[in-house]
């Protein structure tokens, strides 16, 4: 009998998801850095869209930022819609274009995690009047790019294990 390994591989991203969400939900789990912790879930996608094929990705990167939109408090709709058409995006770069390799997804995640951020802090703090906002981005924003950023490097060789030992193709 053989057994289906796509769905123990997809149980394995669900269960990691769902892992870094109550990481990055749980108060004092995660140390926090110059007072911010890092947003887990940006990473996890883009680890996940550097291996897989369009459409799980962009199901992934729904599935991230939808939990990364309830964990920041704000409503559903700014990660979620952002990391469904980038995690889509990824995935056909790497599967038409280039190889993902180590290298790659640091240049990928080293674009895509200060965009998201900044886009963040600029529609959900500037636009919103929010006096001293310069000084916020300073003393919390730039330390949780540079923690997000910092947790592709383990999720990256995580989820190619995964990627390797539970994939259909061997």
């Amino acid at each position: 009998m053989k057994i289906n390994r796509k769905f123990f591989l997809y149980f394995a991203y669900s269960l990691e998801i769902l892992i870094l969400y109550v990481l990055q939900g749980t108060p004092n789990l995660i140390p926090e850095i110059f007072g911010s912790k890092p947003l887990l879930l940006i990473p996890a996608a883009l680890s996940i869209a550097a291996k897989e094929n369009k459409i799980p990705s962009l199901i992934f990167g729904a599935v991230c930022g939808v939990l990364t939109d309830i964990a920041t408090g704000g409503s559903i709709g700014f990660f979620a819609i952002l990391l469904t058409i980038i995690c889509y995006a990824e995935a056909h770069i790497f599967k038409t274009y280039f190889t993902p390799n180590f290298i790659s997804v640091l240049i990928i995640s080293a674009i895509v995690v200060p965009a998201l951020t900044g886009l963040y802090f600029l529609i959900f703090t500037v636009f919103s009047g929010i006096p001293d906002s310069g000084v916020l981005f300073v003393n919390h924003y730039i330390s949780r790019i540079i923690y997000t950023f910092a947790i592709i490097i383990p999720l990256y060789f995580l989820n190619g294990s995964l990627y390797k030992n539970l994939n259909n193709k061997q």
